[in-house]
């Protein structure tokens, strides 16, 4: 017994430009980049155990400096 498969007819049609590939590839690019570098944040702060009263990242230096000048005057008193 044979099989009664007919394969379907193939139609020619024109490729998509190449610019289109270019952008596709760029756009995803860009979002893997991104969330690469949202995992690598996550991820900092995760191990280095930031937390409300320790930020790490997103500290101000200003803040940092007068919470160090204001302890130092409260010990100095």
């Amino acid at each position: 017994m044979t099989e009664r498969w007919v394969s379907p007819p193939l139609v020619a049609r024109e490729a998509p430009p190449a610019w289109i590939a270019v952008w596709r590839f760029r756009l995803l690019a860009l979002l893997l980049l991104g969330v690469l570098v949202l995992v690598a944040v996550l991820a900092f702060r995760q191990v280095t155990g930031a937390n409300a009263q320790d930020p790490g990242i997103g500290a101000l230096p200003v803040a940092v400096a007068v919470a160090v000048a204001a302890e130092s005057q409260a010990a100095g008193s």
